[in-house]
């Protein structure tokens, strides 16, 4: 009878662990695709919308992705407004495929295949193919440490260096001046 106690609590502490790694990886997938529905929304919308739950803010290429998307959201309205050029405001497919997500302690570190209609045009932030986070765990949160994939030089422009904070003004110069 012992026996079968012991067998019984020692199943009972495996599933335990089995179901919060699995609520881990859920959440870890969820801060990543809110992640990236709040960018595509303020895209579409050509409003800035905090994307800082998602990021730990100490890190110098989340303060670039805050700076790249308010540019963004700020240059796209600013354009449309003018009527400068043709302003996509539809939003087109794309899914998530996780190679893998590996788990250690409070840190992730995350696979992740992102697949596109290749006819269509995406936000800057949206890279097919692979792309690598690491994540730590924040209380009960997941925050973005870092973000590789191969369109970070053409939207952050820099993991190590901080961009410029906007300046309004001239932003719409510059988009004056390209335009005509």
């Amino acid at each position: 009878m012992k026996k079968l106690f012991k067998l019984l609590v020692m199943l009972l502490l495996l599933s335990a662990c089995n179901y919060e790694a699995k609520s881990d990886a859920d959440a870890i997938k969820n801060t990543i695709e809110s992640f990236y529905n709040t960018q595509y929304d303020a895209y579409l919308e050509m409003k800035y919308k905090d994307i800082t739950p998602y990021l730990d803010m100490s890190k110098i290429q989340n303060q670039n992705k805050v700076i790249a998307l308010k540019r963004l959201t700020i240059r796209r309205k600013y354009i449309d407004e003018k009527k400068y050029c043709y302003v996509e405001k539809r939003r087109f497919p794309l899914s998530f495929k996780y190679k893998s997500i590996d788990i250690k302690n409070n840190h992730a570190k995350v696979i992740l295949e992102i697949k596109i209609d290749r006819q269509q045009v995406y936000p800057p932030f949206i890279d097919s193919g692979e792309n690598v986070f690491e994540l730590k765990k924040d209380g009960d949160d997941w925050k973005i440490i870092s973000h590789s994939y191969s369109g970070l030089k053409m939207f952050e422009v820099s993991t190590d260096k901080k961009l410029p904070e906007l300046d309004l003004e001239k932003l719409k110069k510059q988009i004056d001046d390209e335009f005509k």
